[in-house]
């Protein structure tokens, strides 16, 4: 994927922070919880249906070609699993946790990626020692900044999912980041 698709898809991903936020001022658990639900489904679905119904595999490859990876044909997309992350943070942990968590993917996630993506000359497993620090520089701006949150274990989760983001694995990283730095910070409330 070149840069210029990198950039729109990982507009989608901050575009994402709109959960968190709204989360934050006005949904209630339930509400997110049904909303993050409703979407995961859906978009389940829709996945079902592009993986595997031949009209369906053209319009989605016609729309979304270009903000979508090779390696993703196959499998679930990163939106879906945006989607699932969120529903199963907001389902398991507290509320200033889970916002935080879904921060970090929204924000910390996409700005990586497009740090190391244009200046990443340092290769670290398969990412980049730019975008490694950057994603670690927001992650730890938030713990800073979010309230509600302990700061030790707010730190020490912005590591953690640094960690989690730069590690290859077979679990896309939508899904490791979030429930990473929310069980990490969520140790810091049992000890508390």
């Amino acid at each position: 994927m070149n840069y210029r698709n990198e950039v729109y898809r990982k507009m989608i991903h901050f575009g994402s922070a709109v959960f968190p936020i709204s989360y934050y001022y006005s949904l209630s658990r339930e509400q997110m919880l049904w909303l993050l639900g409703g979407l995961s489904a859906l978009f389940l679905v829709g996945e079902l249906l592009r993986m595997n119904v031949g009209p369906f595999k053209r319009f989605f490859k016609l729309i979304f070609s270009a903000v979508v990876r090779e390696s993703e044909d196959h499998t679930i997309t990163g939106a879906t699993t945006v989607f699932i992350a969120g529903f199963l943070t907001v389902l398991i942990f507290e509320r200033p946790v889970a916002i935080f968590a879904m921060l970090i993917l929204s924000l910390a996630d996409a700005t990586a990626a497009l740090i190391g993506r244009k200046w990443g000359n340092h290769s670290l497993f398969e990412k980049s020692v730019e975008g490694t620090m950057t994603f670690l520089i927001v992650a730890l701006a938030l713990a800073f900044l979010l309230p509600d949150l302990p700061r030790a274990g707010a730190v020490a989760a912005a590591g953690i999912a640094t960690i989690a983001e730069v590690l290859p694995s077979p679990i896309d990283d939508n899904l490791i980041v979030p429930l990473s730095a929310a069980t990490t910070i969520s140790f810091f409330y049992l000890i508390a």
